[in-house]
């Protein structure tokens, strides 16, 4: 069963993508919104039921990396009746319903533009359960690179640029033009947006040797070190204060491919040693045998009195259109 839903996700997906044409997709409205957010067509009663649960246990599951508890998506339940019209404009949509055959399978600009409307059906409740579960990586990915794409479409409608970069690290990145130079050298760079309510959100660049990453060594610790040791030097703070990962917090570490090179992406927790502030970091160590060096991105927010999740996710859609111009 795990391999047919697969393989229907795959076939239609890609018909689809095959039976649009630009005319068609010019007569779409603008799909809407928020970042993150999922619009959750199903009937009442399955909501209510075993079925809503693991629709909340998946989608609505702990972010890591975050402080306090946020979830991966912001779900909106729509009853199957009134999905129609406007409601049918939403950018991401997971459509759950009993049928007389079990299938999963994707819609790509259906009703507007940019969406994505994942169909999972069943004959039983259980059957809902048993799709959700086995195809909830794809379905989380789905969605997941569907709202990075947004958000960084959202930055190209104002970007900075910073001709710096070029020359002293020899990369190209898309951000925002609310950011601005907080500090920089041949060094590092350290880019910074401030927040209305209170605090900042922060890009901070700069460069680790290859062997930072020695063979056989846990990334998690690896990558603590660089951070805590030519990370934590580079960064100014006041009054010899130092950037350093907060301990308290177990990293969560996976290993990627950025522009065709091997990258750790590291999520957790930072401090100021001797000062009570803290807040989330995503590191990008991305493996640059041209220059015979790591490229560290960061992402880092100070934020003490707002949700995080979604100032993370901006950061890390920023971090991931890294160009090399090699």
């Amino acid at each position: 069963m795990k391999t047919l839903y697969a393989f229907i996700i795959t076939v239609v997906v890609l018909g689809c993508g095959q039976n649009s044409n630009e005319k068609k997709t010019a007569y779409l409205p603008d799909s809407v919104g928020g970042i993150n957010g999922l619009q959750v067509v199903i009937a009442e009663d399955l909501w209510r039921g075993p079925v809503g649960d693991t629709i909340r246990s998946i989608f609505a599951s702990p972010v890591p990396g975050l402080p306090q508890e946020e979830p991966l998506f912001t779900l909106n339940h729509l009853p199957l009746a009134q999905f129609s019209d406007f409601a049918r404009t939403y950018r991401n949509v997971l459509h759950v319903a009993l049928a007389e055959t079990d299938t999963l399978a994707m819609r790509k600009n259906a009703y507007a533009q940019p969406q994505i409307i994942a169909f999972v059906q069943g004959k039983e409740p259980q059957d809902l359960i048993q799709a959700l579960v086995e195809q909830k990586t794809t379905l989380i990915q789905t969605f997941l690179i569907q709202e990075i794409k947004e958000r960084q479409r959202r930055t190209m409608i104002s970007p900075l640029a910073i001709a710096g970069l070029t020359r002293d690290f020899g990369v190209e990145l898309n951000i925002p033009s609310a950011y601005h130079i907080a500090a920089e050298s041949s060094a590092y760079y350290w880019l910074r947006k401030e927040l209305k309510a209170n605090g900042s959100t922060n890009i901070f660049i700069y460069e680790a040797p290859l062997e930072s990453f020695p063979e056989g060594t846990n990334p998690a610790i690896a990558m603590q070190h660089i951070r805590d040791s030519i990370g934590a030097m580079l960064l100014p703070v006041e009054d010899g204060s130092k950037f350093i990962t907060d301990n308290n917090y177990q990293l969560h570490t996976e290993s990627t491919t950025i522009e065709d090179r091997m990258c750790y992406v590291t999520k957790g927790l930072w401090t100021i040693d001797d000062a009570f502030m803290a807040g989330p970091f995503v590191t990008f160590a991305i493996r640059d045998e041209t220059r015979e060096r790591y490229l560290i991105l960061e992402g880092f927010t100070y934020a003490p009195s707002m949700s995080k999740r979604d100032l993370q996710f901006e950061l890390e859609s920023i971090l991931r259109t890294v160009r090399f111009l090699d």
